[in-house]
């Protein structure tokens, strides 16, 4: 199994009925966010990964 290394961590914040993640900007940078973007939330093998739509 592949050793993971840790990034960045990030608190959870509540809203209504939703719960708000915020993205360090040190990861931000490296998946090439901006403020109007788009990300999706994919599942594989009991693993989350996210990625930028546009």
């Amino acid at each position: 199994m592949p050793k993971r290394t840790l990034l960045e961590v990030s608190h959870i914040s509540s809203k209504g009925g939703s719960m708000r993640i915020t993205i360090p900007k040190k990861i931000g940078s490296q998946l090439m966010l901006d403020s109007s973007d788009i990300v999706a939330f994919y599942e594989e093998n009991g693993k989350i990964f996210i990625d930028k739509l546009r």
